[in-house]
């Protein structure tokens, strides 16, 4: 199937918590490592500054080394036999949710600030529930490739 309609991410895959976890250790080295009145030149370092800094680091390096360890996960998938999207979201093994493609009559595209958003409505006008990080970043793809396999989803563009 199409990696844009089967689309699959986990934290252990995922550089983003690599990233994360590297620069929460450089916080929290940074905290330990510094002494305000060796390293602090013209201006003062608050001695709470390290402590907050470290605090700060601490807790990202511990939730990004929580999603690796317990291995967050999540996706989507179009499902053409029960004509529905299916995607989870969280620690294995993960509770999949299914949306019935009936429920779904337009996935709206807003371009119109520097932030993309995608919203699936229902045939009331009505937001259906879908988190961003769940399908692929190429929006634009992934709505025409779902409209094309169920042609009672229309596909609506905003731009700025």
């Amino acid at each position: 199937m199409n990696n844009l309609l089967d689309f699959r991410k986990n934290a252990r895959t995922s550089p983003l918590h690599y990233l994360i976890l590297a620069m929460g250790l450089i916080f929290v080295f940074g905290a330990f490592s510094i002494d305000p009145a060796k390293h602090c030149v013209e201006y003062s370092c608050p001695i709470w500054l390290h402590g907050l800094g470290g605090g700060i680091g601490g807790l990202f390096a511990l939730g990004s080394f929580n999603a690796l360890w317990r291995g967050f996960e999540w996706g989507s998938r179009v499902d053409i036999s029960r004509r529905a999207l299916i995607w989870w979201e969280g620690v294995s093994p993960v509770e999949e949710r299914v949306i019935p493609a009936d429920e779904i009559s337009v996935i709206q595209i807003d371009s119109s600030s520097d932030n993309t958003k995608i919203m699936l409505l229902d045939p009331h006008g009505n937001r259906v529930h879908l988190p961003e990080q769940c399908i692929p970043f190429r929006y634009n793809e992934w709505a025409r490739q779902v409209s094309q396999t169920f042609p009672h989803i229309t596909v609506k563009e905003i731009e700025g």
